[in-house]
């Protein structure tokens, strides 16, 4: 199965089919070489120019193409991001060119991300350049700040709704002087969480408004700050070079729900991250030096005002991490060539902890050496190669877990090809990623150790074409790929006991594959953008006799959006659509949903870049699925979600008004 899961991706790559590729922005790079889509597939988002309104970075990521985003509430609730089908675990995430510490869960909360006005996102399907810093089977997810490199300008964003929910964001980009740059941000959000869901317990009729029981202890509040500088420094009467300092500090508060038929109400979590990073970028010989050190503090602190004997009462944790890396980079002719060198150390200490299993430090030291390759023989044609080289070392101090270290080499190769207004690109390759903290070493109350879990590798394989075209008034741009990824010892979380208590433990061999494909068009005053992920996995070690597919890995996931603009009106619509989310190995799925969506955007007249917005999430209400149980294949009602028995919302409002000036004087 897994052989003519590759071969049908192989002739998919070679496939013609529709565009739906939005232009490559001509902005310099700062972190790496990246010029076509050879080094691998590549998308942007930015918080101006994406067709919803933007409430988080869960918001900013989900319309992208391969991208499924997993939330288990309301927006600014916690979330998770899956790549192609990837477990959440198996993304890598990168702030402001720092990679985030992965000690303290199995995945980044996707809430947890600061946004700003002039935020970036980018996501690396698969592939992603060596230069970056350690990739992982999943892809990748960098979230890039406002650049001090920008031109002046201030934004300013706030909006209430549904919920008791209040936003807001601020940015500003100004000029110091003497070629110095500043770039700072403020953004913070509150909600009550207070939205109904179906109670599964009762049973009742679904249109008896009894049937629906209050979401407690969904509440949040959270704040970030950044401030960036950036300062010129002349090494010549003609060459010259930039210093740039970030730091960047966040706060977060919330309830912890908990799952439909086991609530709690009295868990709290506080969480806080401080990161602070300089730059610097001289010229060096013929080509361009670069330097950064790093360093990210990362607090947690649990409360539970009603503990039992399955889990902790307190838990006050940190996790520290620090880290440097540099490199040169340069361009000959038609090639530009990359090298770096990367270390970090990364520190986790339990602190103040009350109640079983006690959780103990650990320590991981890592560092990594790339070369990033990219060759254009002919203005149509571009081939790149990447290779990398990571070490690692975790300590733990529990005596009785061992020591281990370990080498694991990466690399992939890819080209592109373009032929009148097609483009095609081909990438494969083997990438690797050992087990983080959590999995290892586990966490207090959450997760059990697996000490000797083995590092998951897998051979990928990536092509596809893209199309763009100007016909008159009408543009269209659009994409078709396929992808296939054959894992070993994949790593994934399966649960123990009579407490369900997750363990993280080796998949022998596992199989995914899949299309994906996305549409733009602009005709006369229509904006129309979709995107569609269908995907088929296979846990190739328990085939009895049909291999099951993985857990939690979406079978069909689209969004469509189509917005019209008349004069200074916009009105948008959209559409989302989840389906055949595996629940276990017997067959059983997560309910499937569709959700719409409507907004309305009025630009204020007579001031630049002003307008008022209204969106309305969930345009009808809905809240409940059918859900197939048993073997007799019975139905019965259960509450919509992306993830089985944690409830979204039903229908919300959301009023924004915002100051989004394209460029001050």
């Amino acid at each position: 199965m897994r052989a003519r899961a590759i071969t049908a991706v192989g002739f998919l790559a070679l496939t013609l089919a529709v565009d739906a590729r939005a232009q490559q922005d001509s902005e310099p790079e700062e972190v790496h070489v990246r010029g076509t889509q050879a080094q691998g597939f590549e998308q942007r988002a930015r918080v101006e120019d994406a067709p919803r309104e933007v409430t988080d970075a869960a918001s900013l990521v989900e319309p992208l193409l391969g991208v499924h985003v997993r939330r288990l509430g309301a927006d600014d609730g916690f979330a998770t991001m899956s790549i192609r089908g990837s477990a959440s675990n198996e993304v890598a995430f990168y702030l402001a060119g720092v990679p985030l510490p992965a000690a303290s869960d199995p995945t980044v909360d996707l809430s947890s991300l600061p946004l700003w006005p002039g935020t970036q996102a980018r996501v690396y399907r698969t592939f992603a350049p060596g230069g970056l810093g350690p990739g992982s089977l999943g892809g990748t997810l960098s979230i890039e700040p406002p650049s001090a490199s920008g031109p002046s300008r201030t934004d300013v964003w706030t909006a209430g709704g549904s919920f008791g929910t209040l936003r807001m964001r601020v940015g500003d980009v100004s000029d110091l002087g003497g070629g110095a740059r500043i770039a700072s941000g403020l953004s913070a959000s509150r909600s009550d969480g207070d939205f109904s869901y179906y109670n599964v317990l009762h049973n009742p009729p679904t249109n008896d408004p009894r049937a629906f029981i209050p979401r407690l202890n969904d509440d949040f509040a959270q704040a970030s700050g950044l401030v960036s500088v950036l300062l010129p420094l002349h090494v010549g009467p003609s060459r010259s070079g930039t210093l740039r300092t970030t730091v960047l500090l966040q706060a977060r508060e919330q309830g912890l729900p908990g799952i439909v038929f086991l609530p709690t109400p009295a868990q709290r979590l506080r969480t806080d991250r401080e990161l602070a990073t300089t730059e610097l970028a001289l010229p060096l010989g013929r080509g361009v030096w670069t330097a950064q050190l790093w360093g990210v503090r990362q607090g947690t602190d649990f409360r539970d005002g009603a503990p039992t004997n399955l889990g902790p009462s307190v838990n006050d944790s940190t996790i520290a991490t620090a880290g440097g890396k540099t490199g040169w980079r340069r361009r000959i002719d038609r090639v530009q060539l990359a090298f770096d060198l990367d270390a970090r150390g990364e520190r986790f200490e339990p602190g103040v902890y009350a109640g079983p299993t006690p959780p103990s430090g650990a320590l991981r030291v890592a560092g990594g050496a790339s070369t990033d390759l990219e060759w254009r023989p002919t203005r149509a044609i571009s081939l790149a190669a990447s290779g990398r080289v990571d070490g690692y070392y975790d300590a733990s101090d529990d005596a009785t877990i061992g020591s281990t270290g370990l080498v694991r080499p990466v690399g992939h190769v890819g080209g592109e090809a373009a032929a009148g207004p097609f483009t095609f690109a081909l990438h494969a390759g083997y990438t690797s990623r050992p087990a983080n903290f959590v999995e290892r070493f586990g966490t207090p109350g959450g997760f059990l150790a697996t000490p000797d879990l083995r590092p998951e590798s897998a051979l990928s394989i990536d092509g596809g074409v893209r199309f763009r075209r100007r016909f008159g008034k009408v543009r269209i741009e659009g994409e078709v790929d396929g992808f296939a990824q054959s894992a070993t010892d994949l790593i994934t979380f399966v649960p123990v006991s009579e407490r369900g208590i997750p363990k993280a433990t080796n998949i022998g061999q596992a199989t995914i594959a899949g299309v994906e494909a996305e549409a733009r068009a602009r005709f006369f005053g229509f904006d129309l953008r979709a995107s569609y992920t269908g995907l088929h996995t296979e846990n190739d070690t328990l085939c009895f006799p049909g291999c099951p597919p993985l857990i939690g890995r979406p079978a069909h996931d689209f969004v469509v959006d189509l917005a019209y603009q008349l004069g200074p009106l916009r009105l948008r619509y959209g559409v989302d659509g989840l389906f055949g989310v595996p629940l276990d190995n017997y067959g059983n799925e997560v309910p499937p949903r569709v959700l719409q969506y409507a907004g309305a955007r009025l630009d204020l007249p007579g001031v630049s870049g002003a307008y008022v917005a209204l969106d309305v999430r969930n345009l009808f209400d809905v809240r409940t699925a059918s859900y197939a149980q048993g073997f007799l294949g019975t139905s019965a009602p259960y509450p919509i979600g992306d993830v089985y028995d944690y409830p979204l919302p039903g229908r919300s409002l959301l009023v924004s008004v915002a100051w989004e000036p394209r460029l001050l004087p």
